[in-house]
């Protein structure tokens, strides 16, 4: 999770030194940061799309680029192609999903969704302290706790699963990433077997 001051300075560095600035979105575009799209706060040169794109309902990716990049490629000489295409692109079927997907999100007002996930998940986090742990992160739909020592949280997996809650850890961390449809219950549920794994 980055600060937008480290992103803002990522922008001012790759200008400076002609690089391309590139954010991959695909878990935290729609919304999963609490902004609709890092994006929306400082803008990068390609950004690419994938998984809430559709709902998650078909696979589905989009890369979207600056004009910039783009007429880098532009051109009626084939040779300045940019020769990208895999096989299912343009898959009538995931496009027609990630239309919907998007008219879904923006008339659901799903901001708002995502930001109450993010109040609820403040308060229920709030005081919540380990000597194993080292840091709480919580932006927007998404919760990280991070261990000191992976061996931490070995098990967890197992233990979420006997109490109800679908989770997985990866390396050092122990992280929720909700569906905006979560009711409150549900995600105090998860919040709860998370913190109940250091209170054995």
């Amino acid at each position: 999770m980055y600060d937008v001051s480290f992103l803002q300075r990522a922008r001012q560095l790759c200008d400076e030194y002609d690089v391309l600035l590139i954010f991959d979105e695909v878990a935290t575009g729609f919304g999963r940061t609490g902004n609709r799209f890092v994006a929306d706060l400082v803008t990068p040169d390609i950004l690419v799309l994938g998984k809430a794109l559709t709902g998650g309902y078909i696979g589905h990716a989009v890369t979207v680029a600056n004009t910039r990049v783009w007429e880098g490629f532009y051109s009626d000489d084939p040779t300045h192609a940019l020769m990208h295409g895999p096989t299912f692109m343009g898959n009538a079927l995931a496009c027609c999903a990630a239309l919907k997907s998007i008219e879904l999100f923006e008339k659901g007002d799903y901001m708002a969704k995502i930001h109450r996930i993010e109040e609820i998940t403040r308060r229920e986090m709030e005081g919540f302290s380990d000597p194993r742990v080292k840091e709480v992160r919580i932006m927007g739909g998404c919760v990280c706790i991070e261990v000191y020592n992976g061996a931490d949280i070995e098990g967890f997996r197992r233990f979420a699963r006997e109490r109800g809650v679908f989770s997985r850890t990866f390396l050092k961390y122990m992280y929720a990433m909700v569906p905006y449809v979560i009711e409150e219950w549900e995600l105090v549920k998860i919040h709860t077997v998370m913190k109940e794994w250091f209170a054995r």
